[in-house]
């Protein structure tokens, strides 16, 4: 049994460069590896019998196989998933692994997934908790608001201009409003409050309909099953 001071075994597959896109998969690394991390076989590599630098593997009868020098891979097997091989360098090779149609579909329902809950997740974060955090935030944008109407009062148009009487007043007026906003006894509306849930929600079922569909119906599968 390892203990902590045990370094950590290295597999093949931790050796290799990977990264993700949203039609697959790329590897990078040496002929070995690959084949120890159960990517690719050995007659897949481009070589003698194959392709000098590069190869495309689909299905034929059933089960993946390296296509001849020159023909494309059919609409069929390009939905059932490609796997391209190329050598880098000397001792190195690039492998493509492309998603099935099925694969794709499905990592895009899994996107949709996360895209929902993380839109759900900003508006939540976003809206006020507690009374404190309410006057912070309304006092941010209150005050915003008022510098462009105090702007407004400095203005001249035309040769047209407000006293220095006016403006001292305005801004006067303008601080008490901002006073007002970060001191303001604040309410909670239990009512208001569910307008906005709802809301949230609503906004999230009309960007992803087919996915907010999906989860009513397997929430009722599951109340049913109940």
């Amino acid at each position: 049994m390892a203990n902590a001071n045990s370094t950590p075994i290295e597999t093949p597959l931790d050796r290799l460069k990977v990264e993700d896109c949203w039609w697959g998969k790329f590897y990078q690394g040496t002929q070995a590896d690959l084949i120890g991390a159960g990517l690719v076989k050995l007659e897949w590599f481009p070589g003698p019998g194959t392709a000098k630098t590069a190869t495309r593997i689909a299905i034929v009868d059933g089960e993946m196989k390296v296509l001849p020098l020159g023909r494309m891979a059919t609409r069929e097997q390009q939905e059932k998933g490609l796997v391209k091989i190329f050598q880098a360098s000397k001792n190195v090779f690039k492998v493509h692994i492309a998603y099935s149609r099925e694969q794709i579909e499905r990592e895009n329902f899994k996107r949709e997934i996360e895209r929902q809950h993380a839109d759900k997740k900003r508006a939540l974060e976003a809206a006020a908790k507690s009374p404190g955090e309410f006057l912070h935030d309304q006092k941010r944008v209150i005050k915003g608001l008022l510098e462009v109407v105090f702007n407004h009062f400095r203005r001249a148009d035309n040769g047209f201009h407000y006293s220095k009487e006016v403006i001292e007043q305005a801004n006067d007026l303008i601080c008490d409003l901002i006073e007002l906003a970060e001191d303001g006894k604040v309410y909670f509306d239990q009512k208001r409050h569910q307008h906005f849930m709802d809301d949230v929600e609503e906004k999230a079922v009309k960007a992803h309909p087919e996915f907010s569909a999906f989860m009513a119906a397997t929430l009722a599968i599951g109340k049913a099953a109940a």
